[in-house]
């Protein structure tokens, strides 16, 4: 793929994937088998409080939201997994296109989405001695 082409997948080939779980872990599991997998470039969580009816109960809870970022050609495999993985016998997952990214910002997802590379976590870069993994991190 030349740059030319890189450049005419644009911001509208990005997209956003959302979903609520229960738990910390569960939503770090999701985050690290999806990059993993190379079905999301990123995930981003953070603590919600929730009121919902379940059951005929009005519930208030604290759950986390997820937002995955990912090409929009993968967005129905990284939808599938995530309903896969997920707890919840009635996950939300919502899917939102992006109005623009950043150039810069499109060319590293696409590249690294598109790329051969396999993925390994900081602690096994650490338990190898990969150092330039580390390097690369910031």
């Amino acid at each position: 793929m030349n740059i030319f082409q890189k450049v005419d997948k644009g911001a509208d080939d990005i997209v956003f994937v959302y979903t609520i779980c229960g738990g910390i872990e569960e939503a770090r599991s999701m985050g690290y088998s999806s990059i993993r997998e190379k079905l999301a470039i990123s995930m981003d969580y953070w603590i919600i409080n929730s009121i919902y009816p379940w059951q005929n109960v009005i519930r208030e809870i604290d759950q986390y939201m997820i937002m995955f970022s990912t090409q929009k050609d993968l967005s129905d495999k990284l939808i599938k997994h995530i309903e896969s993985e997920h707890s919840y016998k009635i996950p939300m997952i919502a899917k939102c296109n992006i109005a623009m990214t950043n150039l810069p910002y499109s060319l590293w997802v696409n590249d690294t989405l598109e790329g051969e590379e396999r993925y390994i976590t900081e602690a096994e870069a650490n338990d190898k001695g990969d150092i330039n993994s580390l390097k690369n991190l910031k």
